[in-house]
């Protein structure tokens, strides 16, 4: 049986966008995080917390209109410095690095925090990524698990594997490490930076659940027309996840970098390197080897076989393969194989 491995990054979530570049499925690319998060700032800033609202949560502080509205201005201003922090540096995880560099340690923590909350909002509102469901329909097993050989690597934050496997089993998960890998766990998934989710945090699924739930029994306190409905339902969504997960919490996120020595785990790397020792075909889709990472990848293909056989699948594969060649120059350049047609995740023949 042949093992495949995927290797997937940012472009593997970046789903669909209409003339304008609106996102109609799918997830922010790393170019276009810093205008959804001045999308995001924009919304909490000018949507008000409507004045005749009966939710309250006394066990999070949401007591009184005069709690939202103080949660909803600490929200604001957490997402202006996230912003602002976005435009001063080439991406989120310039500053990130800089952090780390500096041993602010509380600072990039609180970082991680609005990073995460940002995912988890983000998810909840977009559609997922339709190609995962598809690739799901095609490799699950009758026992709604991966083949025991083909297993994925992601530098993806997000949560659209779990979402799109919602829709063929609403009970359990996929198998998916992360920082708190534990040794000799034969993970379908491994998020090599982590994941976007809360210590303790229901599914986003149960949790968009759980919000609406809450949200229809009170849309009669929402008056206004249906787009105000809409922005300011978003709104309580959003100030309501920031209150349960952020402010004054010490809910530790699953989310880390690469580069943060800190969230560094033995564990992981050992079940990583076990991936790969056996892997004898590397799809990559999607991930660019940024320079931020080199070092992680290269330790992460050091142990690949010399006959293995890489697909690249990208917009610009030639940009991908040049970046790879860095990683892994002594790697014989006739045994990889470039994909430009993205419309799905590429299940190579060998499968």
């Amino acid at each position: 049986m042949t093992n495949v491995t995927y290797l997937i990054g940012a472009g593997a979530s970046a789903g669909k966008r209409d003339r304008e570049g609106a996102i109609l499925e799918g997830l922010p690319c790393v170019n276009e995080i810093s205008k959804s998060i001045k999308d995001i700032v924009y919304l909490i800033d000018t949507t008000p917390i409507p004045t005749n609202l009966a939710w309250t949560d006394t066990c999070i502080g949401l007591n009184s209109i005069t709690d939202w509205e103080s949660a909803r201005q600490k929200l604001l201003k957490s997402f202006k410095y996230l912003y602002f922090q976005c435009e001063q540096h080439a991406t989120i995880d310039t500053y990130a690095k800089k952090l780390v560099l500096k041993k602010r340690t509380e600072e990039l923590k609180y970082i991680e925090k609005l990073l995460t909350l940002f995912f988890i909002y983000i998810q909840m509102q977009n559609q997922i990524d339709s190609r995962y469901d598809t690739f799901l329909a095609n490799i699950l097993e009758p026992n709604l698990h991966f083949p025991s050989h083909i297993r994925v690597l992601s530098w993806n934050y997000d949560s659209q594997f779990e979402l799109a496997y919602f829709g063929y089993d609403e009970i359990n998960d996929l198998t998916i490490g992360h920082k708190n890998a534990i040794c000799g766990m034969d993970y379908e998934i491994i998020k090599i930076n982590g994941t976007a989710t809360f210590a303790g945090q229901k599914r986003i699924v149960e949790l968009r659940k759980d919000i609406k739930q809450k949200l229809r029994n009170i849309r009669d306190d929402i008056d206004g027309s249906p787009y105000m409905r809409k922005q300011e339902t978003w709104l309580l969504e959003f100030v309501y996840l920031f209150q349960l997960h952020v402010f004054g919490k010490t809910d530790n996120t699953h989310l880390s970098f690469a580069f943060d020595d800190i969230a560094s785990s033995v564990n992981l790397t050992n079940c990583v390197d076990n991936i790969i020792k056996r892997t004898d075909v590397l799809v990559i889709i999607g991930y660019t080897f940024p320079f931020f990472n080199r070092q992680t990848d290269r330790q992460i293909l050091q142990c690949i076989k010399p006959n293995t056989k890489i697909y690249i699948q990208d917009l610009n594969p030639e940009r991908i393969k040049q970046s790879l060649m860095a990683v892994l120059p002594d790697f014989p350049e006739e045994q990889i194989f470039l994909r430009k047609d993205v419309d799905q995740f590429f299940l190579p023949p060998e499968l």
